[in-house]
């Protein structure tokens, strides 16, 4: 399975792939339990992530199957711009959804740092398209980082609110290091983390 970086023209196709991938998520449910809504709204947040986080973001070449975006410990996680302008369109967007959003953001970020507060590889998203899936697209998608991880001598840190992924990560060498709510009332997370 040959994997490329994303191209910029590729991002609203790489963001409807990762709403299709994350459509039936816990987490995506418990932020927008309306179906049509979640279809609606996904597109857009994951495009917006794309431009927010400074990540290497990866794809599969030709058509895009899937995406992974990690980020590099060498690396400032977010640009400016973009991230001021997605804070202003998040509440236009989400609505209702706004705090339990960014509730979640934070979580996800505590539980993060938690277990890797040094310098680490993260693997801040990644999907793939639902009828290619278990075809060896997610473990591609895996490599970008965890070969950088390995190479810097720094760990490769994810977390998921979906406990089916656990087996996939820990084939490719993850550990579960925490595990809690995000936030409080929200899904369960697991951190997990392979080290060099």
């Amino acid at each position: 399975m040959e994997i490329v970086r994303l191209q910029p023209s590729q991002l609203g196709d790489a963001s409807a792939v990762l709403a299709r991938a994350f459509h039936d998520d816990p987490a995506w449910i418990w932020l927008f339990p309306d179906e049509k809504r979640r279809a609606r709204v996904l597109p857009w947040l994951f495009r917006a992530g794309f431009d927010a986080t400074s990540a290497d973001v990866w794809t599969t070449a030709g058509t895009i199957l899937g995406a992974a975006r990690w980020l590099p410990p060498s690396r400032a996680p977010i640009r400016m711009g973009p991230t001021l302008r997605a804070l202003v369109a998040t509440p236009l967007r989400l609505g209702a959804a706004t705090n339990r959003f960014f509730a979640y953001g934070r979580s996800v970020e505590n539980l993060r740092l938690r277990v890797a507060p040094g310098a680490h590889w993260y693997l801040a998203g990644i999907g793939v398209e639902p009828r290619a899936q278990r075809q060896g697209i997610g473990s591609a998608l895996l490599r970008p980082g965890v070969e950088g991880a390995h190479r810097d001598r720094v760990p490769a840190v994810l977390l998921t609110n979906n406990e089916g992924n656990l087996p996939f990560y820990e084939r490719h060498g993850f550990v579960v290091a925490a595990e809690g709510d995000t936030p409080e009332d929200g899904p369960h997370a697991w951190a997990m983390v392979r080290t060099p």
